[in-house]
Parts: C-alpha cells; sequence; structure tokens
C-alpha cells in the first residue's frame, strides 16, 4: 500500500509562498523608487523557494514508492535546535526594544555561542567586543546611524 504523505518541505515551502506574498503586498505599498530593492529580494526567495518546493516534490514521489522506507515525521529531536536559536532570537528583539544594539547584541552573542558549545571564554568575549567595536565606527561614527 503506498504511502499517502507528503514530505514536510512542501508544506513549509507553501508557507513560505504565503510569507513572500504577505511581504511583496507590503512592498507594493512604498513608495515607487523605495519597493525597487524589496520587491527584487522577494523575486528572487520566491525563485529560490521553487528550486526547494521542485525538490520536496521529488521527495514526496520517492516517499511513495513501493520499496521506500524512510519516514518523513519531524520529531522533537530534529526540532530541538531551531526552536531554540529561534526562541533566543525572539529574546533578543525584545531586549532590543527594552535596551540599545549594542547591549541586545553582546547578549545575544554570548548566549548563541555558548549554546553551539563554543567553550573558550576569551574567543567568546573578543569576538563579540571587536564585532561591537567594528559596527560602532562603521555604523555609528562614520554613518551617523543612530544604534544607541
Amino acid at each position: 500500500m503506498k504511502n499517502k504523505n507528503i514530505h514536510q518541505d512542501v508544506y513549509i515551502s507553501i508557507v513560505i509562498y504565503s510569507a513572500l506574498i504577505f511581504m511583496y503586498t507590503v512592498a507594493a505599498k512604498l513608495p515607487k523608487d523605495s519597493s525597487i530593492f524589496p520587491k527584487m529580494l522577494i523575486v528572487l526567495f520566491a525563485v529560490l523557494n521553487t528550486a526547494v518546493f521542485i525538490k520536496a516534490v521529488k521527495k514526496t514521489r520517492i516517499m511513495m514508492s513501493e520499496n521506500n522506507k524512510e519516514v518523513n515525521t519531524i520529531t522533537w529531536k530534529t526540532i530541538k535546535t531551531p526552536l531554540t536559536v529561534f526562541l533566543i532570537s525572539v529574546i533578543y528583539v525584545i531586549i532590543l526594544k527594552i535596551s540599545n544594539y549594542f547591549i541586545a547584541t553582546a547578549i545575544f552573542m554570548i548566549v548563541l555561542m555558548k549554546f553551539y558549545k563554543l567553550k573558550s571564554w576569551k574567543t567568546i568575549l573578543l569576538t563579540t567586543i571587536i564585532y561591537n567595536i567594528i559596527i560602532y565606527v562603521g555604523f555609528v561614527k562614520m554613518l551617523n546611524v543612530p544604534l544607541i
């Protein structure tokens, strides 16, 4: 008996198409000159997503074949890391609203590097400090972007 399941990448592709359509409608409301770049990026992402969708349809066909032994299930083990990174990113956005870019980004970088089991505190702190200095000099001092 054939398996009637659809590969999970098909669902993900459809969600991405929905998000791209929403973003395109938002970009369409921008002034004409300002909307060119966002629309170009959205179309590029749509093209890339089409490649993902085509591959997902092929995976679905393989799953439906008689001799396929692959099971397409999402388990906690599979999604634990992406969900944790998403949660850390949501907390980053909340901290960004409360404080400023440099404080939120420093916390985010340190937490993320510790999450990915980077052991050397010297590396973690040097990376965070050097990144923040480069962004401060480049954006705050040279381009006058108010990140503080």
